[in-house]
Parts: structure tokens; sequence; C-alpha cells
């Protein structure tokens, strides 16, 4: 059963064989009640001090009795997944629009939890080759946030909007990467 990972994390699944990440998701935080540090840290692959800091600037609220909810977990692993394409201050003017101040969760527009997931339900659709055209990916947002309740037009919008923006820096990230290891088997001599 081949195995992939949930973007942005080490956690695998068997997506080919219909095991339902969401449900998987939830699962996990309610049985734990969060996570800490060291468990967010690997799940995430970058340093705790780095989490730690995203905390003290403000990017995620304080973590409570030294646990991560799924809500912070979930705004980690989309600073740790976008910073590979994107600036941390542009990840994070990116978030703020959509969830404006970080660090206070009461003004969210969405839950960050529920983000990630419409995130994953983007790019998991995606075809073997990589991230489609601008306007299919328009049409799949469109698709996957189409039940989502928000007490004004104008915030669908702006979610829609964000989420394009995240989908497009992830897969500039693929594709960044796949020419990186084009770039290396060509030293190493092979030509694919």
């Amino acid at each position: 059963m081949p195995q992939h990972c949930l973007p942005g994390t080490n956690i695998q699944m068997d997506l080919q064989g219909g095991q339902d990440y969401r449900r998987a998701f939830d699962t996990a935080f309610a049985m734990t009640g969060g996570i800490y540090l060291s468990q967010l840290a690997e799940m995430v692959g970058v340093p705790g001090a780095t989490v730690q800091n995203w905390v003290k600037r403000g990017y995620v609220s304080s973590p409570v009795n030294k646990r991560y909810t799924r809500r912070q977990t979930c705004r980690m692993i989309l600073i740790a997944l976008l910073r590979h394409a994107l600036s941390l201050e542009e990840v994070v003017e990116l978030l703020s629009w959509i969830n404006n101040n970080l660090a206070d969760e009461q003004d969210d527009l969405i839950d960050d939890s529920e983000l990630y997931l419409f995130f994953c339900d983007v790019v998991l659709a995606w075809p073997p080759d990589g991230c489609p055209p601008k306007d299919a990916l328009v049409r799949q947002i469109e698709t996957v946030t189409q039940q989502f309740e928000m007490p004004d037009q104008q915030d669908k919008i702006r979610l829609r909007q964000v989420l394009l923006v995240m989908v497009l820096a992830y897969g500039a990230w693929l594709l960044q990467t796949r020419a990186r290891e084009s770039l290396a088997g060509m030293k190493r001599g092979n030509c694919a």
C-alpha cells in the first residue's frame, strides 16, 4: 500500500486507498488533547526553537499546558510549508489577510485547521504530474469551499484568494524541487 505524507508534515497516510485524512487528523487530536513542542517540531520538520520563535513573534498563540492544539498545529504546518516558496513576512501577511491578528484566534475568519484541510483537499486532488492551471485551481477551490459558511460573501472571496496563493506557492515549491532534482541528475550524468 503506497504511503504519502500529508502536505507539510511527516504524517503518512494511504491516500490512494481512501484513508480519510480529515478523520485521522481529527482523531489524533481528540485522543491526545494536543501535541508537545518536540512532536510538533518533528511533524513539521522545523527545530523546536523555530516553533518557539514563531510563538514569541505572535504568529501563533501560546500553547496551553505545553500542548499545541489542532488549530495551532495547522497554523505551524502552513507557515512551515509556505515558507518554502514565500518569505516568512509574506506568509504572515497572507495568513493575516484571512485571520487578522495571528496571535488572537478570536478574530479569525476561519479556523486554521479547516484552512489547512481545505488546502489538503485541493492539493491532494492534483494529477500526478503536478499543479493544474490557475483556472482549474480556482474551480477546485470554489468546489471545496462551497459548503463553508461565512457571514459575509467578501470573506468567502478572501478565503478563496488566500487558498489560491497558498496552492500556487506550494506548486511553485514542488516545481522548484523537481528542477533541483533534475539539475542534480544532470550533474551525476543522468539526462532524465
